[in-house]
């Protein structure tokens, strides 16, 4: 088995099964012979469209590690995430290790379906117009008066507009939005 990460490098999961374990940084050179991704996703990336894994074999699995105290809803995923477990990181290693032992046993127990490539379908969450105008704002720093000064429009109106945008990439708090915009810069602006 070859397990591929992204900003996780803990074999020790494995040790006790026996089971052999690459490590080596996530490239689209190998993901492909990738048995399991591990990546850490911040608040609202799991949302977001991985390019990457489109590229990975459809019997791979991600090992989605997270902070927030809120585990992803799967139905909010995009399409090319598939065959996926989550596991909060400040969960105890033995924990952990039950938690992705299991998921590769019912993982490797069917066959897995052809990873979906219709980008056009995805679930990924799409921002109006409006609320790029002030996901764009509120990413260079600014307030809901100054926001709401700039784009002509009601103050409750621009606040309407972030809580839309927080639901949307499910967060929190203004600094999961602030972490996820950072995030999604390229993306929407």
């Amino acid at each position: 088995m070859s397990l591929r990460h992204g900003n996780f490098s803990d074999a020790d999961i494995f040790s006790r099964k026996k089971i052999p374990v690459q490590i080596s940084d996530l490239t689209e050179d190998n993901i492909s012979a990738a048995n399991i991704i591990v990546k850490r996703f911040s608040a609202g990336e799991s949302t977001l469209c991985q390019p990457l894994f489109q590229q990975r074999n459809s019997h791979s699995l991600i090992i989605a590690v997270y902070d927030s105290r809120t585990v992803p809803f799967v139905s909010d995923l995009p399409l090319c995430i598939t065959n996926i477990i989550f596991v909060n990181r400040k969960s105890s290693l033995d924990s952990i290790r039950k938690r992705v032992l299991t998921g590769w046993a019912n993982h490797t127990t069917g066959t897995p379906d052809q990873l979906p490539r219709d980008c056009a379908n995805c679930r990924q969450p799409r921002l109006s117009a409006r609320e790029s105008s002030v996901a764009s704002l509120f990413h260079a720093g600014n307030d809901v008066v100054h926001i709401a000064r700039e784009l002509q429009m009601a103050e409750k109106s621009v606040s309407v507009h972030k809580r839309n945008i927080m639901k949307k990439f499910s967060l929190k708090s203004n600094s999961e939005l602030i972490s996820c915009l950072k995030l999604i810069k390229n993306k929407i602006f």
